[in-house]
């Protein structure tokens, strides 16, 4: 059986497409763009593209710049996400993938400017895959980087967004988990409350998506303790879609998995934009930068 990163790379070849790593003198970056175009991949950086008179021309028809001077168009455009998500805007690339050098509060402000919000989403959000150290076992966690405390019509969207993302590039059924300290209502707080109601939300919605009510993790993960804990539940101790209550429990438990299970974290992948546009934490290696590439290259449009 092919890793997860095998079956991706095999994927991302046959979508052709043009993925722009704007974060060009980064060491790291610059090993990752290499590395990619030997496997076959179109992989740009801002010096690929000079035609500026279009770029500013675009930015000047945008809400956010009206009245602008030509040089505070020349300063932005300057700046080399801000260039990259004008080019992805353009048609110019297929996608960006950036955040080695970058804060992910200036990408996702850029991308929300530039390129926009989906209409469906709502909300810019945030998915990590989670890769087992056997490189088979793929996990989406969701949202670990961008809303701190989301209401249960975010956590909604949230899942709506990360079910979906989960099933295009893993190609799996997905299992969706509403993770609390409760299991079906073995606790009463107000935070079990919201994330009850972000799963009603979220089932009347999606009918057909396999999802829990309020779960703990270790029931959402474990047959035996579901038998235990939650003997009805729909996902049976499969959930492969982790959704987290809040930036706190996300961003926690992603580094767990990481720091203590040895698991790969790749993202922080948006979700919510209008087109591919993915961060990556600033202490990344050559590989997270390659491996979210590929998953950017494998959102391209058929």
């Amino acid at each position: 059986m092919n890793s997860f990163f095998e079956k991706i790379l095999e994927i991302a070849l046959l979508k052709n497409a043009n993925i722009l790593l704007p974060e060009f003198n980064d060491p790291r970056v610059k090993d990752a763009t290499k590395k990619l175009k030997d496997m076959g991949l179109l992989i740009s950086s801002i010096n690929d593209f000079t035609n500026n008179d279009i770029y500013y021309n675009f930015l000047l028809e945008q809400k956010f710049t009206k009245n602008w001077p030509i040089e505070q168009i020349r300063a932005y455009i300057s700046i080399p996400i801000n260039k990259a998500l004008v080019l992805l805007a353009c048609g110019e690339v297929d996608g960006v993938v950036a955040g080695a050098t970058c804060a992910t509060s200036e990408i996702i402000r850029a991308s929300i400017r530039i390129i926009g919000i989906k209409k469906e989403s709502k909300w810019v959000s945030s998915t990590f895959f989670m890769v087992s150290p056997c490189k088979k076992n793929i996990y989406t966690f969701a949202d670990c980087a961008v809303i701190p405390e989301p209401n249960s019509e975010q956590i909604a969207f949230i899942a709506s967004d990360a079910y979906k993302f989960h099933q295009t590039i893993t190609k799996q059924v997905a299992k969706v988990a509403f993770l609390s300290f409760s299991t079906n209502g073995s606790a009463e707080h107000f935070r079990v409350n919201r994330i009850k109601e972000a799963a009603r939300i979220f089932s009347k919605k999606n009918p057909e998506i396999i999802a829990s009510n309020d779960i703990q993790f270790d029931a959402a993960i474990s047959k035996d303790i579901s038998n235990i804990k939650d003997a009805h539940s729909l996902i049976k101790g499969e959930a492969n879609v982790f959704i987290f209550p809040n930036l706190d429990a996300g961003n926690i438990g992603y580094k767990i998995a990481q720091q203590l299970g040895g698991y790969s974290a790749l993202g922080p992948l948006l979700q919510g934009i209008k087109k591919p546009v993915h961060d990556l934490s600033r202490g990344c290696c050559v590989n997270d930068i390659v491996n979210v590439a590929l998953i950017a290259a494998i959102q391209k449009p058929t």
